[in-house]
């Protein structure tokens, strides 16, 4: 076969950039083992974090925690994570750009398995507290750990194409792990075993879900220190690397859209299953009934989000990604202000709802980790995104105390409206950054 110039020169610059697994390039370090470890995680990687708040209304209903102040629990559960998550995240990131990134992202998940053997173990409110310490210290290591990676393994031309892989992978995985655990506690209470049994050997399962995961990623994920550090600087100096890319607008704005779009997720990982849990025993439905009917239409919310994943990966990379947060903040917004109008959420206009919630979280996730992606430096890349997601966790923590808050006081969908709002304020300083800067060019 006769190859022209052409052609040679554009095979020789794939293979610089490294293997082409589909649509995804890679750099030239990684392997397609790496690339399908990574996959693997990510798939674990949303469903492992979610749990805890899945099985919130089980437990409070185990602990007979009044219904009027289930939503500040969640919140206080919610913040004391944060909290933990706020205080190590940054550290996380710093420390896999020390040591490599994969002694951090199997460590997270062995912490999860850790958190998971020990919460449904509480007695009362306040061992919940102390044991949810445990799946913060998890979560923090899986949130910055599965963006980091991803980054670091995929060329910018296929970058928005990669952070869509994961997030649909995530979908995917949250849909049949969450889908199949649902069912976990009705299995065991059919073998003879009370609802505190059923409810602890369920989370014991995800232990050893968490487990499996943690030695995979260990062993499967690439070695060693990232090559954009394989020079040594001091401990805090990397740490400093965040909040100096800060003075660059579009990393400034990046951060914002973490704080935004963490709080659009938190929102619905707390509030909305303990919405629709405590609004199905009101209106009769056994516990059983409702913690099945609460955790399928949060299924639902997940469904949905996996065919958004795959709508944005057909722009994400063609247009500006300022542009494209844009566009999902506007879908967000649309989403989560739509719940108010919904008189009851236990008829089919949830499922509507439970759409937009799907398209209107991954829209807005997927476009702020591409954002802070496609900004960070490549020196120091572990830290500016632990930067990411340290303002991700102050998003959740303001959602997790005023939405608690909102939730008792207020209404189960004022959390909601919350975060709808916000989602109105960051797509008007998106447009404004964007006006400016082509006011700026033609200068």
């Amino acid at each position: 076969m006769i190859m022209n110039d052409s052609t040679e020169t554009s095979k020789t610059n794939i293979d610089a950039m490294g293997l082409k697994f589909g649509p995804i390039l890679l750099m030239p370090d990684i392997e397609r083992r790496h690339l399908f470890t990574l996959f693997f995680g990510a798939f674990f990687g949303i469903a492992s974090m979610s749990f805890v708040n899945v099985i919130g209304p089980l437990m409070f209903s185990i602990l007979d925690v009044p219904q009027d102040e289930t939503g500040g629990l969640a919140g206080t559960l919610t913040a004391v994570q944060e909290i933990v998550v706020i205080l190590v995240i940054g550290a996380f990131g710093a420390l896999s750009d020390k040591t490599g990134r994969r002694l951090v992202y199997s460590m997270g998940f062995f912490l999860l398995g850790v958190g998971y053997f020990l919460y449904p173990l509480a007695s009362n409110t306040t061992e919940l507290i102390i044991f949810r310490v445990f799946v913060a210290l998890g979560c923090a290591a899986n949130t910055v750990m599965l963006p980091t990676v991803a980054n670091d393994y995929v060329h910018e031309s296929t970058r928005g194409k990669l952070i869509a892989t994961t997030s649909i992978l995530n979908g995917l995985g949250l849909v049949l792990i969450i889908g199949t655990f649902r069912k976990l506690p009705g299995n065991f209470g059919d073998m003879g075993f009370d609802n505190i049994l059923s409810g602890q050997y369920t989370a014991w399962v995800a232990t050893v879900m968490c487990l499996i995961v943690s030695c995979v990623l260990f062993f499967n994920l690439k070695k060693g220190s990232p090559a954009q550090v394989s020079k040594k600087e001091p401990y805090l100096a990397t740490l400093k690397v965040a909040f100096q890319a800060a003075r660059n607008p579009r990393v400034a704005l990046a951060y914002a859209a973490g704080v935004v779009s963490r709080g659009d997720l938190s929102v619905v990982s707390t509030f909305f299953s303990l919405w629709l849990f405590n609004e199905a025993t009101t209106q009769g439905l056994s516990q059983g009934d409702a913690f099945k009917m609460a955790t399928g239409f949060y299924v639902t919310v997940q469904a949905f989000a996996i065919p958004g994943a795959v709508l944005i990966n057909f722009f994400i990379d063609k247009v500006d990604r300022v542009a494209a947060l844009a566009i999902a903040m506007f879908i967000a917004a649309v989403g989560y202000l739509y719940l108010g109008f919904i008189e009851n959420p236990l008829t089919s206009q949830m499922y509507f709802g439970a759409a937009l919630l799907g398209l209107g979280e991954i829209f807005a996730n997927i476009s702020a980790i591409s954002l802070i992606g496609s900004v960070a430096p490549v020196k120091g890349r572990g830290a500016v995104i632990g930067g990411f997601s340290f303002f991700g966790a102050v998003g959740i923590l303001t959602v997790a105390i005023v939405g608690g808050y909102l939730f008792d006081n207020v209404s189960p969908t004022a959390p909601f409206t919350m975060v709808g709002f916000a989602n109105i304020c960051l797509l008007t300083i998106a447009l404004l950054l964007l006006f400016f800067e082509r006011k700026k060019q033609q200068l």
